[in-house]
């Protein structure tokens, strides 16, 4: 064999040659002369160590950097309420109030207009689809009524204003109550409950908890209302869903129940308050006001105003002449709970005002001397009176004195 020459031979210990044996690699190491395919075994054996959460993580990553480098459509609302977007696909809404003030009434017009047949006359307190042609499977959980009387007749109001007749049974109408359930089996039981209506249809969902509060174990426990919380956002972000959260008000107050409320607020778009309209007196009137506490995809906006007609046995919108009436009695009086509306409508965009600026409006708009519209300004200021801005936020009225003058603005709960 000439000097350089190679074979696949080498002497063994009888000076015999031996023949090699080729070893076989792994076959995800064969090509191992391309850089490329090495890197894409790292990556599998990378990927192979990952956890199931940070896969996840991972792939959200991706389909953001997709999305992010596309124009950004944002949907149109899927309910509006006269000319005011309501109510849009993928979101947390609430509607919240003291007991009694017809919040399920309310609700019932939501879903029935979401029900509601082509050629129905039925007004609906002006609830209406953006797309008619569009259809939701309404699907309504029930916490608080009665099996035999209050909750099947509640059901029937439905179909009935969205034009069906008593003995139908619309197919994009599902509904059950917890009430039969033990309070600290309720949120595992709507959680199979929502997963088995994922599996029988794919019309996009419009789910109502009434109440939302009583579909978990204890209200004022973080991790119990996380529980709830969670998987309303893991819903909307990863199915067609929309949830509609019903809540009470702590009495004497506009603050929703517990720390679930609290979350529940901070994770909705759109937030409706209900509540009676007070005379001069402060006693209630039979107008219902409903606010806008928050609206996120949209400016924030002004109130409509309803009333029980025991003529259709269920609300109607009021009419502006007994609405005015009501307002323009109580503005003499020139209470706190009225002059915050005044300084939300104000100061709610962020705007700061001089003391000079706000009091003008004020006494203009109720027709009050100075020392009237400082007195409240100053109750409501030492009381710490939940006040809103354009964002929902809570906010309390701040005032500030720069260089001599003035300054009132609101500043959010969060940052004092």
């Amino acid at each position: 064999m000439k000097k350089g020459d190679t074979d696949n031979h080498s002497p063994d210990n009888t000076g015999k040659d031996k023949e090699f044996i080729p070893v076989k690699l792994n076959p995800i190491f064969d090509d191992l002369n391309n850089p490329a395919t090495i890197l894409n075994h790292v990556e599998e054996l990378k990927e192979k160590t990952y956890s199931d959460n940070l896969k996840t993580v991972l792939a959200t990553h991706d389909k953001l950097k997709e999305l992010k480098a596309t124009e950004i459509r944002f949907s149109g609302p899927v309910l509006k309420q006269g000319d005011n977007a309501v109510i849009f696909p993928h979101t947390i809404n609430v509607i919240q109030g003291q007991a009694g003030v017809h919040k399920s009434r309310l609700a019932e017009n939501i879903c029935a207009s979401f029900l509601k047949l082509n050629g129905c006359q039925n007004e609906l307190l002006g609830f209406k689809r953006n797309n008619y042609d569009a259809t939701h499977t309404v699907v309504y959980v029930d916490t608080e009524r009665n099996l035999s009387e209050q909750l099947p007749y509640a059901l029937q109001s439905i179909q009935i204003k969205a034009g069906y007749e008593r003995k139908d049974h619309p197919i994009n109408f599902e509904y059950i109550s917890l009430l039969q359930i033990s309070r600290k089996e309720r949120f595992a039981v709507l959680n199979e409950y929502l997963n088995h209506i994922k599996k029988s249809t794919d019309d996009p969902l419009f789910i109502v908890l009434d109440v939302s509060t009583d579909c978990i174990e204890d209200f004022n426990k973080t991790d119990k209302s996380m529980e709830l919380i969670d998987l309303m956002n893991m819903a909307i972000n990863e199915h067609n869903v929309i949830f509609l959260c019903l809540i009470h008000e702590n009495p004497k107050s506009d603050k929703a129940r517990g720390h679930f409320g609290t979350e529940l607020m901070n994770k909705a778009s759109t937030v409706m308050q209900v509540g009676f309209e007070k005379d001069a007196n402060q006693n209630d009137t039979e107008i219902i006001r409903v606010k806008y506490l928050k609206c996120r995809s949209t400016a924030r906006h002004t109130p409509f105003y309803i009333k029980y007609s025991n003529e259709v046995k269920g609300l109607v919108l009021a009419d502006a002449s007994e609405v005015s009436g009501v307002v323009n009695s109580r503005k003499h009086k020139a209470s706190n709970e009225d002059m915050i509306e005044f300084i939300e409508m104000y100061l709610g965009d962020g705007t700061t005002l001089t003391r000079v600026e706000l009091l003008d409006k004020l006494c203009k708009d109720f027709r009050a001397s100075q020392r009237t519209i400082e007195t409240r300004i100053t109750a409501i200021m030492s009381e710490n009176l939940e006040i809103f801005n354009q964002q929902g936020q809570s906010c309390l009225l701040s005032k500030e004195t720069k260089e001599k003058t003035v300054y009132y603005k609101l500043i959010p709960n969060e940052t004092l």
